[in-house]
């Protein structure tokens, strides 16, 4: 796995069709600050990606649309077993 297509948000770039198509060029090369709160956040905090964050999964992650691709429903059953 090439560490450069996962995504901030933990999402493998690889897995989506968009990115394979070659519509999308990733987190890291499409995008910049200001475009997406978890890559921003995740950057600012000097870690690879969201999951690694201590306080995975966040409110912010959890109560926002469009913060992740993650689903939302697994989201709240990982913060419910902390």
């Amino acid at each position: 796995m090439n560490e450069k297509h996962m995504g901030k948000c933990g999402f493998y770039c690889g897995s989506c069709p968009t990115f394979n198509k070659g519509d999308c060029l990733g987190c890291i090369d499409a995008h910049e600050k200001g475009d997406c709160y978890t890559r921003d956040c995740v950057i600012e905090k000097g870690i690879d990606y969201c999951g690694k964050c201590s306080s995975f999964p966040c409110e912010h992650i959890l109560e926002n649309e469009r913060c992740t691709v993650l689903d939302k429903s697994w989201l709240r059953w990982k913060k419910s077993e902390k």
